[in-house]
């Protein structure tokens, strides 16, 4: 991904709502920055005219809230005329009411104005907002196993007070494509990691999509399962019923399932 090349791309377009899948988390930084330097010449055309959507503090997601004070605010004040940006570094933190208040306003963007977001779980997000971004893709970034055990490393490494061995237990099955009942092991995980499991997923699941670019069936049907999965899991957490058996039948779906479609 040469991202000055891209972001003086979509500065060329007179608006837009673009998505780029970042699959290393340092390249946001340099996406921000290079955002700046590429929109901006002076720090008062910065504070107001760049927004860096993000969960509040003590907060987990962006909220409904958080996207209409920003129309209010934001959207509506452009007295100096300068390119308006609002920067997203992961698309996953919009809760599903916060992605529906988005879906109305990507509807009709102002002149000007440019909502670039990133991901590293495309396949995460609902159909009906990558039907309506320009999605940009890393496809400098091809997966192997290499990459797999490298990433299954640095998981380890960034949750010491979850075991090595619990970690390989969830990483294996989808690695080896064998089959597996994940009821023993998702109970290890508390409900605020279920992230991590996710993640673990999505990324082996790429792989296998780029290994198989051809199986349209494999990425539809999983893309559906999951997108559906993401909102059952955030209406749970809002009223607390999210529970173990749940998300292992959930991975022991995904389990079946990839194994089903890849072979």
């Amino acid at each position: 991904m040469q991202i000055n090349k891209i972001i003086n791309t979509i500065k060329s377009e007179s608006s837009g709502f673009y998505l780029l899948e970042v699959t290393n988390v340092d390249t946001i930084s340099t996406i921000e920055d290079e955002i700046l330097n590429c929109f901006y010449e002076k720090q008062y055309e910065i504070d107001t005219s760049f927004i860096n959507l993000q969960p509040e503090e003590n907060t987990k997601f962006i909220t409904i809230d958080q996207i209409r004070k920003m129309k209010k605010e934001f959207l509506h004040t452009n007295v100096l005329n300068l390119n308006r940006v609002i920067f997203v570094k992961e698309v996953n933190n919009l809760n599903i009411n916060a992605l529906n208040g988005l879906l109305k306003i990507i509807e009709e963007i102002p002149s000007k104005t440019y909502f670039i977001f990133c991901s590293s779980n495309l396949i995460s997000l609902p159909e009906t907002i990558i039907s309506r971004a320009r999605v940009i893709r890393d496809n400098n970034t091809l997966m192997n196993f290499d990459d797999l055990n490298t990433m299954m490393k640095d998981i380890v490494n960034q949750n010491q007070n979850i075991s090595e061995d619990l970690i390989h237990s969830l990483v294996s099955p989808f690695i080896n494509l064998k089959k597996t009942d994940f009821f023993d092991k998702i109970k290890f995980f508390s409900k605020d990691q279920i992230n991590i499991c996710s993640s673990i997923f999505l990324k082996i699941l790429n792989y296998h999509l780029k290994k198989n670019l051809t199986n349209k069936k494999l990425y539809k049907y999983l893309f559906k399962l999951h997108s559906d999965y993401l909102i059952d899991v955030d209406e749970s957490i809002k009223f607390n019923t999210l529970t173990n058996d749940l998300i292992s039948i959930y991975f022991t779906r995904l389990n079946s399932n990839l194994i089903k479609y890849v072979k």
